[in-house]
């Protein structure tokens, strides 16, 4: 599951028509020589042991601090989605960049949650260990939407010491499974730094936390951003676990709500949730038909390279029919969505997004950073980005067991290219997650009684689901943080830092779930400079 930082205020987004290449895809090199991406991504790592292993977690940026909060602190979930409290991060962490060059020797912060000094008893501050949230940054406020709150096990619940005795629930007794929460939080991160960096000394501000509590926020693994003042919740599902022997149910948005809201930095306040004609698939709940039953999937900001007007593309997500991935793209502008006719090869599970835009080219571009694929390459060694096509790429049969061995972890970047006439293409890139530069610890698993395991330096390890990816790059982005290609390589031609990703799933196997045992599977602390480089004509 995963979720979009804006960190930037307002662009307004048109949808227009779209013709969209059918499947069968045109080939990769045209008369005239290659014409793929200009450019290719990379990745250099660092090491900072200091830096949290988490994935799914909730972050911000406030000048050269990175707010880090809630998450899960262990691997993959098991079948069954056996999320409890005893692996949700509970803490706050406070990255001190000083030098953004040198993530090696960024100092971190830390707090437990639980001993936030505040002087608001009237918000439930289980957001901040919350994992799988929605969440944006407008100037110097944190606004959160849902997210799953890990259920706490039976010998937990008459803990009279457990965090969550003493806060404010929904509606009685803590549950003893998993929840989403239902609401939109603001919070001030100037505050909130303050807390975490001197100890909780001095208490926030009453209205430091601001929070509205409304069911339509009850999504966990959607996507979020921002248009002018609305803000757009893209998919995701309500995961509850029913009381008595009726166990887990998820009902599913299937749809693309839109909201605006007021901010006075005292009262946090929003408008009736809209949906446009075509921000809903017609489905509701626990159907498991439609193609917006969609979660886990990742979402950017566009520029139409058609007419140079501002959208949102969603990648993929899971689960079709309640099975497998999807593996078309969906369109959307400020009052229309469409599912587009082409299918998505790579990258199909919550991972990172580099969008970049060309005018000189009349071309969009989204690097998408590991996750999981539904189609393997078998057109041999590449060095420059290579289309992925229906011939050097089957997407894998459908597996109606569930077993999901058709969507394996993968290590890959691509492409995705839409040209002024929205025919999409996607490019496999000759770069990808590096080996290992240190050992990497498997835990024990007393659930699979195995013991615990030390992978190598120069392991190859699937990265890249559920990470984060923390931008630095100040100049030449769009006013909706899309990368503007033109004047970045002019400013620097032989390619430069954007920023820089970490933490995630690290897994030891491409299917965890074919070797049944989430041991083989972990947090990542892990931490890389993402790098655009340009393609050696």
């Amino acid at each position: 599951m995963k979720k979009v930082s804006i960190y930037v205020l307002t662009f307004f987004t048109v949808l227009i028509a779209v013709s969209c290449n059918t499947n069968s895809e045109k080939e990769a090199v045209l008369a005239g020589g290659y014409s793929g991406p200009p450019y290719t991504v990379q990745l250099v790592e660092y090491v900072n042991e200091k830096l949290p292993y988490l994935h799914s977690y909730t972050h911000a940026i406030y000048n050269d601090k990175i707010i880090m909060m809630g998450g899960r602190t262990n691997g993959l979930h098991a079948i069954g989605y056996k999320f409890d409290q005893s692996n949700s991060n509970k803490t706050i962490y406070v990255v001190d960049t000083k030098n953004w060059t040198d993530p090696a020797g960024w100092h971190v912060y830390s707090l437990p949650y639980s001993n936030l000094n505040f002087q608001n008893n009237n918000v439930d501050t289980r957001h901040f260990m919350a994992n799988n949230a929605e969440f944006f940054t407008k100037d110097s406020v944190l606004y959160i939407v849902g997210g799953l709150l890990g259920g706490i096990v039976p010998t937990q619940l008459n803990n009279p010491k457990d965090p969550q005795s003493g806060i404010k629930t929904l509606g009685g007794p803590a549950s003893a499974g998993p929840i989403t929460l239902p609401y939109f939080t603001a919070i001030d991160l100037p505050a909130l730094i303050n807390q975490v960096m001197n100890n909780h000394k001095q208490a926030m501000a009453a209205n430091a936390i601001r929070q509205v509590l409304d069911i339509n926020f009850a999504i966990t693994g959607g996507e979020i951003s921002l248009i002018d003042t609305t803000v757009y919740l893209v998919f995701g599902w309500n995961f509850y676990v029913s009381p008595g022997p009726a166990g887990p149910g998820d009902q599913y948005s299937h749809q693309i709500k839109a909201f605006t809201f007021t901010d006075t930095g005292s009262v946090l306040s929003v408008s009736p949730v809209t949906i446009c004609k075509t921000c809903w698939d017609g489905k509701v709940g626990e159907d498991n038909s439609g193609n917006y039953r969609r979660r886990d999937g990742s979402l950017s900001a566009m520029i139409d390279p058609g007419d140079g007007s501002q959208a949102l593309l969603y990648y993929a997500g899971v689960f079709k029919n309640g099975n497998n991935n999807f593996d078309s793209p969906v369109w959307i502008g400020k009052d229309a969505a469409a599912e587009q006719p082409f299918v998505i090869r790579s990258n199909v599970y919550t991972c990172m997004v580099v969008p970049a835009y060309s005018k000189a080219n009349k071309t969009s571009y989204a690097t998408l950073l590991g996750g999981m694929k539904n189609a393997e390459y078998n057109g041999g060694p590449i060095t420059k980005p290579t289309e992925l096509t229906a011939t050097n790429a089957p997407v894998t049969a459908l597996d109606l067991t569930g077993a999901f061995t058709n969507i394996p972890f993968s290590n890959q970047f691509t492409t995705i290219m839409i040209d002024s006439k929205h025919n999409f293409s996607q490019y496999l890139l000759p770069d990808s997650f590096p080996k290992t530069i240190q050992p990497v610890i498997l835990p024990a698993s007393p659930v699979d009684t195995l013991e615990s395991a030390t992978l190598p330096v120069n392991s190859v390890t699937y990265n890249g689901s559920e990470s984060e990816l923390i931008w630095t790059l100040k100049s030449d982005r769009l006013s909706n943080g899309v990368i503007d290609y033109d004047a970045f390589i002019k400013a620097n031609p032989k390619g430069a830092v954007v920023g820089y990703l970490h933490g995630g799933i690290l897994s030891a196997l491409t299917n965890v779930f074919a070797a049944k045992s989430a041991h083989l599977s972990i947090a990542s602390n892990r931490i890389f400079a993402v790098k655009i480089v340009p393609v050696e004509k």
